[in-house]
């Protein structure tokens, strides 16, 4: 009986490191400690993150970070403004991870100094702009931040728009159009990726500052690379059929403060 309980006690002491949900595993960021003769290609290789997702998230300047330093690997493309939020917060001995966890699964020896929450669910994430402004200790300065006017980025008709479809949520908008068709950037930016995506084929993600980023996905041909800069109306792929689609169109999305939006409100007016 004895052996029993002293087994039990054992197990249960075990339990958390074994069965319960580690901290890390709330946060849009993983760590990873640079080992001798690594590279950002390496490292990319142990994650679902390429190498220029890492170094834009940790502001590297160059490909062989130094050995010793702690990269923050985001979870996915998605995250990556919410981990170079953290980077620039821990830069000034600052964390935004208590937006992300719960009290009492804080990592650390210490409890983090405390800090005005906002009453969210634990998995809704802030807003980009307000990541940033955190980052930077300022609240203020997501306020000013000025957002680029977007321009169409194929002729076409939309025939099928923003939100619900077939009891599914529509993301962006489809913009019907020949194959081959020109598709420009709605706005000047700088190109995150550009690579296949599952279901929506050949696409583009661009970062055109002040929150604001578009996606251009069942390309056909892609014309621009990761780490491009664009200028507005620039020809950055054509029309295509690539993904899950039953023709030629252009799926296009508006994604401000990390959150879909409906890129009819925020494309000038025209006629369809």
């Amino acid at each position: 009986m004895v052996f029993a309980r002293a087994v039990l006690a054992l197990a249960v002491m075990l339990l958390p490191a074994t069965c319960a949900p580690s901290a890390a595993e709330e946060l849009p960021w993983e760590e990873h400690p640079v080992r001798q003769g690594e590279t950002l290609d390496t490292i990319a290789e142990q994650y679902p993150v390429d190498s220029y997702c890492i170094r834009r998230a940790n502001e590297l300047s160059g490909d062989v970070p130094p050995e010793g330093l702690t990269l923050l690997v985001p979870h996915n493309d998605d995250l990556l403004l919410e981990t170079l939020a953290e980077v620039r917060a821990r830069r000034k001995g600052e964390t935004t991870a208590d937006r992300y966890l719960e009290e009492d699964d804080r990592p650390g020896q210490a409890p983090m100094p405390a800090s005005p929450r906002v009453d969210r669910m634990r998995s809704e994430y802030p807003g980009i702009e307000g990541l940033i402004a955190l980052a930077r200790g300022s609240a203020a300065e997501a306020a000013v931040i000025t957002r680029p006017q977007l321009s169409w980025p194929v002729e076409g008709i939309v025939f099928s728009p923003f939100g619900l479809r077939r009891g599914r949520f529509h993301c962006g908008i489809d913009i019907s159009a020949p194959r081959g068709t020109p598709i420009r950037t709605a706005a000047p930016g700088t190109v995150v990726r550009a690579a296949t995506r599952r279901g929506f084929g050949k696409s583009i993600l661009i970062d055109h500052g002040g929150g604001v980023m578009t996606r251009y996905s069942h390309c056909d041909t892609m014309l621009c690379k990761a780490g491009d800069k664009v200028s507005p109306g620039q020809v950055i792929g054509k029309v295509g059929r690539t993904g899950r689609t039953t023709g030629p169109h252009l799926h296009f999305e508006v994604v401000i403060d990390g959150k879909h939006q409906d890129p009819q409100k925020h494309l000038p007016q025209r006629g369809d």
